[in-house]
């Protein structure tokens, strides 16, 4: 039968919504840890809602029903016109979801790029292979990874290391390792730009003030060697993310002199 891809409008939200609760009900059997909640249509629909306000989006129907949809948002990432696809905002009903995926991001990455917006991003769960082999046939790279695991501890810290969470006294402590990082992200394989941000340590003073945004140093022998930025997450950029349930990492590095000393950071 012919496949028909056309403009995603309010109309399809609902049977848009039922597709990312049913791919995200097949990710809960392979990673039980995560939150239940989004296998349930209602739940996806105002994610998606929101998503529809900030672009444009496709829909694949196949005889009026819909089997396929990817909605994408536009905003500055590294200082680019970046479009970005989260995890609920695509998904497909069909057995040849890879060609559907090709045939709908062809028409969309070309309102992306006639706007001028020459660089794409997409979210996908892990185990949606057609989604993955689909982009990875159509030049999309690995920028990032999420990986979801429970609370129970790690080893014992090794002697002589201490984990504390940072305090407003601790900003210049964290300036050098922030700065590091983003020199590392900037090297080889990453390539990240590293572009002046004047802004930096006031976000970083906000981080230590926002109880909801923790950050944690490790010293060794009294002298900082690394920290972990952590933040609790109402709406993530991602579902695994959006439970409030979950505490995300978003930033960490240690001083490479340090990286031998096994253990891991405590949180309280």
């Amino acid at each position: 039968m012919t496949i028909e891809i056309v403009g995603f409008d309010d109309d399809r939200l609902e049977a848009g919504a039922s597709l990312v609760a049913a791919r995200y009900g097949t990710e809960l059997v392979q990673k039980p840890l995560l939150s239940r909640r989004y296998q349930h249509a209602a739940e996806t629909i105002p994610f998606l809602h929101d998503l529809r306000n900030e672009g444009p989006g496709v829909a694949a129907l196949e005889d009026g029903r819909l089997i396929g949809f990817i909605l994408g948002m536009v905003s500055m990432f590294k200082g680019v016109y970046t479009a970005y696809v989260p995890d609920f905002g695509h998904g497909t009903d069909t057995l040849n979801s890879r060609n559907v995926y090709r045939d709908m991001y062809a028409q969309l990455a070309a309102r992306w790029v006639g706007s001028g917006c020459f660089t794409h991003n997409i979210s996908i769960m892990a185990h949606h292979r057609q989604a993955i082999d689909a982009f990875h046939s159509m030049g999309f790279g690995m920028i990032n990874i999420d990986a979801l695991r429970d609370f129970s501890p790690g080893p014992d810290l090794p002697p002589k290391i201490e984990v504390r969470r940072a305090g407003r006294r601790d900003l210049e402590v964290l300036m050098s390792p922030e700065t590091k990082l983003k020199r590392h992200l900037a090297s080889s394989p990453i390539f990240i730009p590293s572009l002046p941000n004047p802004e930096m340590q006031r976000s970083v003073e906000e981080q230590l003030l926002d109880s909801d945004q923790p950050i944690w140093i490790a010293s060794h022998e009294g002298a900082p060697v690394g920290f972990i930025a952590t933040e609790y997450t109402g709406r993530g950029p991602v579902l695994a993310r959006s439970d409030g349930g979950v505490l995300s990492l978003v930033g960490a590095f240690v001083e490479p002199d340090a990286r031998s000393l096994r253990g891991r950071f405590g949180f309280a």
